[in-house]
């Protein structure tokens, strides 16, 4: 009984710390993007959301570079974490995969981070990354969510489903030989709408949403998990 206690306190523990992490990371990450789109704001006014959204780390162009990057490390490291809670919480296969494809975004994040577009030649390798990552960890998302043991709940899958569309519109766009997306402003003509960066904006949103859904997901699953060992203890089975 002992051991079984034991094991349900780990796991709860594991819970708690996915829950807070995506949270903690989500929260991080939204403070520092909006700050920094406030204060481009200040400049150039509403087409800031013309311009895609990893200009706003590029340390030649604006002097609050360093929150916008700075947010990215922490919040990649938190997902990180979370991550590592999820995948040794083995809630179902599915959910293994899901932690593998979600570090790989985490730790892409953390790396756009540190190398900015400043680093022109790394970033384009780090953001393929973390856009390959994104597409493959929404796609299991919404495959979980058929599986018997799902840690996807309904707004969740939603949210994937538009993550997916959002994030498949990117890799569309991309040139897979330059890494790099077509300028929206190139010598003659300047569009109305870049949509290469309205895309960016889409997916950058639906990726915090998702992160804050998953989590109470994950809550709920806590909070089910140990309402039933305490009815188990209870009732003596434990």
């Amino acid at each position: 009984m002992d051991d079984k206690l034991q094991h349900q306190s780990i796991q709860y523990d594991l819970h708690r710390l996915v829950v807070l992490m995506i949270f903690i990371g989500a929260s991080i990450a939204a403070t520092g993007v909006y700050l920094s789109v406030w204060f481009e704001y200040q400049n150039i006014g509403i087409d800031v959301l013309n311009h895609r959204a990893d200009f706003l780390g590029d340390y030649t162009k604006t002097p609050y570079a360093f929150i916008y990057n700075m947010s990215l490390m922490v919040a990649g490291l938190c997902t990180l974490l979370s991550m590592t809670g999820l995948y040794l919480l083995r809630l179902s296969s599915f959910s293994r995969y899901l932690s593998l494809s979600g570090s790989v975004v985490g730790l892409s994040i953390v790396l756009m981070g540190m190398f900015p577009i400043n680093y022109l030649e790394v970033h384009r390798l780090i953001s393929t990354c973390y856009l390959i990552g994104t597409v493959v960890m929404f796609f299991l998302c919404i495959s979980d969510k058929f599986s018997h043991n799902s840690v996807c709940s309904w707004p969740v899958f939603f949210l994937s489903v538009l993550g997916f569309i959002a994030a498949s519109g990117l890799v569309l766009q991309l040139n897979w030989h330059t890494l790099d997306y077509t300028p929206c402003i190139n010598h003659t003509i300047k569009q109305h709408y870049c949509w290469v960066a309205i895309t960016m904006w889409t997916l950058t949103n639906i990726i915090m949403l998702w992160c804050l859904a998953f989590a109470w997901s994950i809550r709920n699953i806590a909070i089910k998990n140990y309402l039933e060992l305490s009815q188990r203890y209870l009732a003596g089975e434990y």
